[in-house]
């Protein structure tokens, strides 16, 4: 069974280790595993850090999600159109590779109100 606290646990340690761990992936998915928990000043604390030095369309997304849940959706639409803003300066294969983030993005923004 699958246990967020336990799993933010890990991601603790993985970042008390080494912040830049797969290029920040696992401090983003931190920042995630705390918003899910209710740890949402945490969460936010850790997602603006991240967002600093990541582009991350996966943690852009989650600190998107985190915002539209307390119902913050200009900020909300700001981070996932984020994601949007990169696809015309990606060549070819990282589009492909970022797509389902990208398919993700219109979602989010089709869904919040403007």
């Amino acid at each position: 069974m699958f246990d967020l606290r336990r799993e933010a646990i890990d991601l603790e340690r993985a970042v008390a280790e080494d912040a830049d761990y797969d290029f920040h992936r696992a401090a983003g998915l931190l920042a995630h595993a705390y918003a899910q928990t209710g740890q949402k000043v945490r969460a936010e604390a850790l997602f603006r850090q991240v967002t600093i030095r990541s582009t991350s369309s996966e943690t852009y997304l989650n600190f998107a999600g985190m915002l539209a849940s307390e119902r913050r959706n200009a900020e909300a639409r700001e981070w996932a159109q984020k994601v949007l803003d990169k696809k015309p300066m990606m060549p070819a294969y990282l589009r492909r590779r970022e797509r389902p983030w990208f398919r993700r993005a219109h979602e989010m923004l089709k869904r919040l109100p403007a």
